[in-house]
């Protein structure tokens, strides 16, 4: 095994591991990955020239993490008070203000703009093992920061309006991201309707409609808590009071008493959706997802438990797995996470959730979430041909029987990653 004070990783192109772990396939004991130019060649157990040995580690496909705003990504600790929800909106909303102040204001001695901030966030993933993102980008979002050697990202503009006029400014700003995409653009532009409290039902329904004329990839925050329920249902409770709060409340908006399968059934007519948190998802819903796994939900594990919903309902994953649906993992923000480290929440569910068989866990948080994106021809999994998008991970002691429970420990830790072959080590 290499010390810190040896460069990462010691020259060599193949290299050996006490587990590899495609995903796809089964865990090769003792093997080594060989990668030229970028791609994986070879993936066996033989004697070979030249090998060096990594020790106790497990390599596996990097992760992918489905779900972040990383504009976030310079706080050092989540916002409180994470109860009631819509407090902790406050929260949010007077965070940015005052973050755009002063990223606008010329007088102010220094301020990291919005591409740094996001910049940081992508290399934080990275160095956690993360080499594709679901982010969310709000208006100072920065194309230049997702260049091609950074890890891949899917870029769901978020879209907020409940106001007539507001839609349709929102809507312009829709046609104009998905319009604006370059060939070659080492990002995917989708859209982010971003929840049924902050988007008009007629607005909606367009960006739906123009995510499907592009078929582009949609996101929505949906079933987050019992709150939007309510004011879905019934107009009321403590959303209404803070869209009035806002200046923003417009009753003819909610006039019509929805749920949250008003909202997924039309994205059943799209080729991909993300249905982010999904916390109070009802059966019937569950079921009408179970038989459209093209509708991904997203389950940001340590949000989810962050907010305190395990006290109301667990989260439905497990239930929408047994029902057929798709699932994948995502950290949502620093703003109510502590890190974006998708390993740690997959760590977590195996803590919490002992139950589960920890090869399912890593299936949610590689193959899964690439399919989510679809980005699964290049991400979770690792083949011969495929670029070497690869996590290592430092297994505990008497890490012989089954690798997926050694990987998913307490105490087992990402060391290194490497996106298309380049270590992260390499990048200074």
């Amino acid at each position: 095994m290499t010390t810190d004070s040896e460069p990462w990783p010691p020259d060599g192109t193949r290299f050996r591991a006490r587990w590899i772990v495609p995903v796809d396939g089964e865990p090769v004991a003792n093997g080594f990955v060989e990668i030229a130019d970028g791609r994986i060649v070879a993936i066996d157990d033989r004697a070979a020239d030249d090998v060096v040995d990594l020790g106790r580690v497990a390599i596996v496909p990097s992760f992918v993490n489905a779900h972040t705003h990383l504009e976030f990504s310079n706080l050092l600790w989540p916002l409180e008070p994470s109860e009631p929800f819509t407090e902790w909106i406050r929260r949010l909303v007077g965070h940015r203000a005052k973050w755009i102040g002063r990223l606008t204001n010329p007088r102010a001695k220094s301020s990291d703009g919005f591409g740094e901030i996001v910049f940081q966030g992508l290399d934080e993933c990275l160095a956690a093992g993360t080499s594709a993102v679901g982010e969310i980008a709000t208006d100072y979002w920065d194309p230049g920061v997702f260049a091609a050697d950074r890890p891949r990202a899917v870029v769901f503009r978020e879209l907020i309006g409940l106001s007539k006029e507001r839609a349709e400014q929102q809507l312009a700003v829709a046609g104009e991201h998905l319009g604006s995409g370059r060939d070659g653009e080492p990002f995917v532009r989708g859209l982010s309707p971003h929840a049924p409290y902050s988007v008009h039902p007629d607005l909606y329904r367009a960006l739906v409609a123009l995510a499907a004329k592009h078929a582009a990839p949609l996101a929505i925050h949906l079933a987050e808590t019992l709150a939007e329920l309510e004011l879905l249902e019934r107009g009321t409770g403590e959303f209404r009071t803070m869209l009035e709060e806002f200046g923003v409340w417009n009753p003819e908006a909610f006039a019509r008493s929805r749920r949250p399968l008003d909202l997924l059934e039309p994205l059943a007519e799209l080729d991909r959706a993300l249905v982010v948190h999904g916390n109070h998802l009802s059966p019937d819903e569950l079921a009408f997802l179970g038989e459209r796994p093209r509708l991904h939900v997203v389950y940001c594990p340590r949000t989810h438990d962050y907010f305190g919903h395990p006290r109301t309902r667990p989260h439905p994953w497990r239930e929408l797995l047994d029902a057929g649906g798709s699932v994948c993992l995502g950290t949502d923000s620093r703003a109510s996470n502590p890190d974006l480290s998708l390993f740690r929440e997959m760590q977590f569910l195996r803590s919490r959730f002992p139950d589960v068989m920890p090869r399912r866990i890593l299936e949610l948080g590689t193959a899964a979430g690439a399919r989510a994106l679809g980005l699964d021809d290049e991400f979770g999994s690792l083949a011969v041909g495929r670029p070497a998008h690869l996590a290592v991970v430092a297994l505990p002691p008497g890490a012989d029987g089954d690798p997926f429970a050694a990987l998913l420990a307490a105490d087992s830790a990402v060391v290194a990653s490497a996106f298309a072959g380049t270590w992260s080590r390499d990048r200074g």
